[in-house]
């Protein structure tokens, strides 16, 4: 897939300015999936919450071993939807505080702190906690407590600005409704225009946040190698690597009808946002695409 087969969306902005953006869809909003992992982190880290106390300090029927720690760098032991938290089905509507209920109480599938596995619904019991911790809705802290903070203004929780044009998923061509997930503090959709989501991951990483450097630190060592992107570690909601030979940190996410990938080359003070609107989309043939037209870090100044 080149840029120009994309459905979809893309912008990379270098030192905070755009310097590449696909033209007929920049002004459409997108929903930004598990991109929004180290929103949800940044939110818990700013706000100053004890990563290493008990959740169930928030959370009572969580199992006591289980720290913010644990759920931000998918080492709780939450299980990931079906089969990992026994009743939850995504095709079936449920009271927001039902399905929080369910993730609560469902068995553990490891030791707290033993291994990674990817777990949105442990995001989902993130979220809840930052709303308990401080009185406000997910949506409400991160547009007031983080975007606003950072001056970020493409970029939105909760509902999609009503006076935009909003992107409507599919599969294989055809609309495709969203799922019921969406509603879930932690893994609630943001969204955002290509160069919004550039834009604010530069404000992001560029600023004085607390904690925000510890949304990429290493605290999983998880080492691949695939395709021109390696992974060495996993931070909060960041994956820390390599794409094409620049340091990278990453996540890529998907709901029904959508794929997303942002990236922050940190040498480069450099990001990467791609936003599809087909389920089908391979968003890395993109990525390889607008990679290549950034310059390697010896051109900035910077040792290879």
């Amino acid at each position: 897939m080149s840029i120009s087969d994309l459905r979809g969306a893309a912008a990379i902005t270098v030192d905070g300015a755009v310097v590449f953006e696909t033209a007929e869809t920049a002004t459409t909003w997108y929903r930004l999936a598990s991109v929004g992992k180290h929103i949800c982190a940044a939110a818990i880290l700013r706000a100053g919450l004890d990563l290493h106390v008990p959740a169930s300090t928030w959370l009572p029927a969580l199992d006591r071993r289980v720290t913010l720690h644990h759920l931000l760098s998918h080492t709780a032991g939450v299980g990931h939807w079906q089969p990992g938290v026994p009743g939850f089905d995504i095709d079936v509507t449920l009271p927001v505080a039902e399905r929080l209920e369910l993730i609560e109480r469902a068995p553990l599938i490891a030791e707290p702190g033993s291994a990674w596995h990817y777990s949105s619904p442990g995001y989902a019991l993130a979220g809840r906690i930052l709303e308990l911790a401080t009185g406000q809705s997910y949506a409400d802290h991160l547009n007031h407590e983080v975007f606003a903070v950072l001056g970020a203004t493409a970029i939105t929780a909760g509902e999609p600005p009503a006076d935009r044009p909003i992107a409507e998923g599919h599969r294989d061509g055809r609309p495709v409704p969203t799922n019921d997930l969406t509603g879930l503090p932690g893994t609630r959709d943001v969204w955002a225009t290509a160069a919004g989501l550039a834009d604010f991951v530069t404000r992001l990483h560029t600023s004085d946040l607390q904690g925000v450097r510890d949304l990429a630190a290493g605290h999983v060592p998880m080492v691949t190698d695939e395709d021109g992107i390696t992974t060495e570690s996993y931070g909060y909601g960041l994956y820390a690597g390599t794409v094409d030979g620049r340091r990278a940190y990453l996540h890529p996410g998907d709901n029904p009808g959508f794929q997303t990938l942002s990236v922050w080359f940190p040498e480069l003070r450099a990001s990467i946002a791609i936003l599809a609107n087909e389920e089908s989309t391979d968003p890395l043939p993109v990525l390889h695409a607008l990679a290549a037209r950034l310059p390697m870090p010896a051109d900035r100044g910077y040792a290879a």
